[in-house]
């Protein structure tokens, strides 16, 4: 039974193999590296605008329900206040 150790060193060396081939692959076939490229970039801006969308969304529902926020922290405040032991 192989030990965990060299397990491991058969899968890495399984990957970096993987790895060169796929490198010579993309060299082989001209404008397939920028094609990859200009796919990262489209995710990359896909989640910015993921982002910018949370970040309008979270702005609004706290426009909107800035005053039930703030009472609802009022009376947790008020709460801790009167439960607290009085410092002697």
């Amino acid at each position: 039974m192989k030990g965990w150790s060299e397990m491991g060193r058969i899968e890495l060396s399984w990957l970096m193999e993987w790895l060169a081939v796929a490198e010579l692959r993309m060299r082989r076939v001209p404008g397939l590296g920028k094609l990859y490229a200009a796919a990262g970039a489209q995710s990359t801006v896909e989640y910015a605008l993921v982002g910018a969308l949370v970040v309008i969304a979270a702005a609004g529902a706290l426009t909107l329900l800035g005053g039930e926020i703030t009472s609802v922290f009022s009376r947790i405040t008020n709460t801790l206040s009167g439960a607290a032991p009085s410092a002697h």
